[in-house]
């Protein structure tokens, strides 16, 4: 594993630790104080403190670093399969080259969209098959807390500050679009893959950033014209929601996530007939997913990972193309 912040004390390794389909063998951070921490509180053998030591002789290299694609080729390299955090990069071309590169060599190439085996998710499109509208909003001023909490004393969570440069694509001619695809890959990622499952033909229509590049706005279309609302907002710390409505012709569904790192047990979904709760944790399907497609089986019912990670950069580069910056408000 290569990157052991919040993502890694918090989500990956208590779940990678504890089954009995993985064996983490090693860890590495650009902090090796941060990965002897790790090393030792999930019992994992060997920390790493270059990359040539970190895939020596394994089947898998876990990426949660900021900026993935220097490691997954180096991973491709050694001939090892690849699980990467979401996005896999800003630019939707050089994840394409990824992918076919890691088809080609039959290896596995797969990418943490965590919503696609979201149970709470998958309960509100059963009931709203065939969405004729919606919306999908995300205000999150909890995450950095949540972040902090989850590390060890002495230990800050990791911005995108201090990473390396990522390619961006080169038909995004002004700043503030380049700003709106990081916020739609870094903040709404999961409201994509949301709508991308829900309505596979959906495509972007409008985009307004607002003058403090901090808030995003915008509207999409299904194949037949159905409306969708996309709100990614700036909030005051401490504050929090992440939801989804879907409705249909005969039933609607909205789905309340819970908080980043606490139980999925805590997200609702509300149709016309009642309240879902306690659901299954989501990120423990994702990895039962990985393991079941590096035993060969894949679900009939969802598309690759990749092929998901494709869709949705696809759809946040096209709405990015359209973003338009919002008027700069008076303050009398």
């Amino acid at each position: 594993m290569a990157g052991c912040g919040a993502a890694a004390f918090g989500l990956h390794l208590p779940v990678l630790t504890s089954s009995p389909d993985f064996d983490v063998t090693a860890l590495a951070d650009r902090d090796t104080a941060r990965a002897r921490a790790a090393a030792a509180r999930f019992a994992v053998p060997r920390v790493a403190g270059k990359i040539e030591d970190l895939v020596d002789g394994v089947d898998m290299l876990v990426v949660l670093t900021g900026v993935h694609q220097d490691l997954i080729e180096a991973a491709l390299d050694a001939q090892l399969h690849v699980f990467t955090e979401k996005p896999v990069g800003l630019d939707v071309t050089e994840t394409r080259k990824l992918a076919d590169r890691a088809q080609g060599a039959g290896l596995l190439l797969e990418v943490g969209a965590m919503r696609a085996h979201d149970p709470a998710l998958h309960a509100a499109l059963a009931a709203v098959p065939e969405p004729t509208g919606g919306w999908l909003i995300k205000a999150d001023g909890f995450d950095e807390a949540a972040r902090r909490r989850l590390l060890p004393p002495g230990f800050s969570p990791y911005t995108f500050v201090d990473d390396p440069p990522q390619t961006i694509p080169r038909q995004l001619a002004d700043a503030h679009q380049v700003t709106a695809l990081k916020i739609l890959l870094w903040q709404g990622y999961h409201l994509l893959t949301a709508l991308t499952l829900a309505v596979p033909g959906v495509t972007p229509a409008a985009c307004t950033l607002d003058a403090d590049g901090q808030s995003l706005h915008a509207l999409l279309f299904g194949p037949a014209g159905q409306p969708f609302t996309l709100v990614i907002s700036a909030t005051a710390p401490g504050r929090f929601l992440e939801q989804i409505h879907f409705g249909g012709a005969s039933d609607t569904a909205t789905v309340d996530f819970a908080r980043p790192y606490e139980p999925s047990t805590a997200t609702r979904v509300t149709t016309a007939t009642g309240e879902q709760s306690d659901f299954p944790d989501p990120f423990a399907a994702m990895w039962q997913a990985v393991s079941d497609r590096l035993a060969g089986q894949y679900p009939a019912d969802l598309p690759t990972s990749t092929a998901l990670a494709v869709r949705v950069e696809d759809l946040a580069l096209g709405l990015a193309g359209l973003c338009r910056p919002g008027p700069h408000l008076r303050k009398d």
